[in-house]
């Protein structure tokens, strides 16, 4: 199994955009945590830190569709430069400027994303361009296994750095982090694109407007792609409502201190998903369809949460450990289940050329769709509670599986 990820993992190409993403990754999640916790722990509210979000979401809702537009015109590897310098300048700034007001931190989210905008499409189409269409879903496997792993990691990284080191010694360590990520793309390839930067602001601002049109008619049109835009797009604002409540989850549900939850529950959660990112790419070269791994991964993912939420708390203290564990790996398990072959189905069924702008069309939707889900998430806990959240999350599961199992067949078929 593991020979199957030798070709990708000795491609020097692929190796850069990697130690980028590892480094991006890691950065992120320790800020989401560190930020969150700050935010709760002097508000002590679940609305301030679904505001959170929004600081994060604005840039993709003003700026989104022109960045995907310019991504597809210029040198991906510059755009990675760039953005991975200038992410770690702010952060750094941020890290001498954190004790002047705590709403200060939501104008350096906002500054992140807005950077951000321009390198996740950059990032993502990259890694189209220097693997080969057989080694895309051993590629994908491996950037899945970053993002579950570093969202582990991160987080119980980052309670241990927040306890021992500081709020603000933290954040000079994620400006470490994201400079090295600034490092490793100085050594990509050009990666300059087919079509031309047009000359003139008049013609610049019709092409982007172009691209854009051009991305959402494609996802629109084509079933292939729509399918698993919709799917990852719920599945993302599902995590990002988690995410947000998290110190929540930890002091009402778990009852323990907010700088252990990270171990406590997203080391199960990171062991189920580097499983699936392992065995997932295994079970689809044996000819297994992507949309039945699809189908059994949400049926799984639904009745865990349920169980998780409903049934385990009944139970003795060290049996609930065991079981919450379990249930935990595998929701980690079944969410990888859905996303990875979701994303190279998608990257499958995309063109070269419009990889850019449907890849940044797709992050502008999931940010801009999240927004009222997330928002609304903080009153539903403050006023019914965190199990009311997770019910609703089930029941949400439950639907989209019913779907899929009765109309994504014919849906797919057209």
């Amino acid at each position: 199994m593991l020979r199957d990820y030798k070709s990708v993992i000795k491609n020097k190409k692929f190796k850069y955009i990697w130690i980028s993403q590892i480094f991006s990754q890691l950065t992120i999640n320790i800020m989401n945590f560190v930020l969150l916790i700050r935010l709760f722990e002097v508000t002590g509210s679940a609305i301030s830190t679904s505001l959170l979000w929004v600081a994060y979401a604005l840039p993709a809702i003003l700026v989104g569709p022109f960045a995907s537009a310019v991504v597809d015109l210029v040198d991906k590897r510059k755009m990675l430069i760039f953005t991975n310098l200038f992410q770690a300048l702010v952060i750094l700034i941020f890290g001498f400027a954190a004790n002047s007001s705590i709403f200060f931190l939501y104008e350096v989210v906002f500054l992140y994303s807005l950077l951000n905008q321009f390198y996740v499409p950059s990032e993502t189409s990259t890694l189209a361009f220097v693997l080969k269409k057989d080694k895309l879903v051993h590629g994908n496997s491996l950037f899945f296994i970053t993002q579950q792993g570093s969202l582990v990691v991160g987080f119980a990284l980052a309670g241990l750095l927040n306890a021992f080191l500081g709020f603000n010694n933290t954040i000079f360590l994620c400006s470490a982090f994201l400079f090295i990520a600034f490092l490793s793309t100085l050594f990509l390839p050009s990666l300059k694109s087919e079509n031309e930067i047009p000359k003139g602001f008049e013609t610049a601002v019709f092409g982007f407007f172009k691209h854009i049109s051009n991305g959402y008619a494609f996802i629109k049109s084509e079933r292939k792609v729509l399918t698993p835009v919709l799917l990852l797009i719920g599945f993302q604002v599902a995590l990002q409502v988690v995410i947000v409540q998290f110190p929540t989850l930890a002091k009402n549900i778990l009852n323990i201190p907010l700088n252990s939850a990270g171990i406590y529950m997203l080391v199960p959660a990171g062991i189920g998903a580097v499983f699936g990112a392992l065995f997932i790419p295994k079970i689809l070269k044996r000819d297994v369809r992507k949309k039945t791994l699809i189908d059994i991964a949400l049926l799984a993912m639904a009745i865990s949460l349920i169980f998780l939420t409903f049934v385990i708390p009944l139970f003795s203290y060290i049996v609930r450990f065991i079981l919450s564990f379990l249930s935990v790996v595998v929701i980690g398990f079944s969410f990888v289940a859905i996303l990875v072959p979701s994303q190279t189905f998608l990257q499958e069924s995309t063109p070269s050329e419009l990889r850019g702008r449907v890849f940044g069309n797709f992050s502008f939707l999931v940010i801009t769709v999240s927004v009222l889900p997330v928002v609304f998430s903080g009153s539903i806990v403050e006023i019914f509670g965190i199990k009311s959240l997770l019910l609703l999350l089930s029941v949400f599961i439950f639907v989209v599986y019913g779907f899929s199992k009765k109309f994504g067949d014919r849906f797919l078929a057209g």
